[in-house]
């Protein structure tokens, strides 16, 4: 299970790179497409609108939660807290070909799998943390010059009112 894990675009890849440091301290890398990208976040963007579907104003209130979950990572950045999770040249490294979400109380489980079968990596983020995951990986869309017309408004918007995020990492 993941630990922690930094994500980055990857220019030269053209993909996300999400460098996993595990409970034994091993760190391992996957990549993600940016197509695999795209259904990822429509469904933790329609999941995550599920909780608000019936309050007033549920598309202010979700821009609410995802800026206030932006400007915790900001100011948890800005600390530096968190080192980012550096991969060894040795390092384990596999393309993600799918994503299993469990929803559990108070949080996701997110199963990477790879093509073959021993590529497999577990990580569970609470509703905080993937809503700063999401700011990551927009973050991420931005800097790769990838489109963000698939994502929600309330995903989208904060976009422009925030600095670019760099490669962060937190803790689980």
């Amino acid at each position: 299970m993941a630990q922690r894990f930094t994500t980055e675009y990857s220019d030269t890849e053209d993909r996300i790179r999400i460098s996993h440091q595990l409970d034994s301290g091993e760190v391992v890398v996957t990549w993600l497409t940016h197509r695999l990208l795209d259904r990822l976040v429509a469904h933790f963007a329609t999941t995550l609108q599920k909780q608000t579907q019936a309050a007033p104003e549920p598309a202010l209130q979700q821009s609410f939660a995802q800026q206030s979950a932006a400007a915790e990572l900001a100011q948890a950045a800005a600390k530096q807290e968190t080192p980012p999770v550096e991969p060894p040249v040795s390092a384990q490294e596999w393309l993600v070909m799918a994503v299993d979400v469990k929803q559990r109380d108070g949080g996701f489980a997110l199963q990477l799998r790879g093509f073959e079968e021993k590529a497999q990596l577990q990580t569970v983020l609470n509703e905080r943390q993937l809503r700063q995951w999401l700011n990551i990986i927009r973050s991420q869309y931005v800097r790769a010059n990838w489109s963000l017309a698939k994502w929600p408004t309330w995903l989208q918007e904060s976009a422009t009112q925030e600095p670019t995020i760099n490669p962060t990492s937190f803790v689980h």
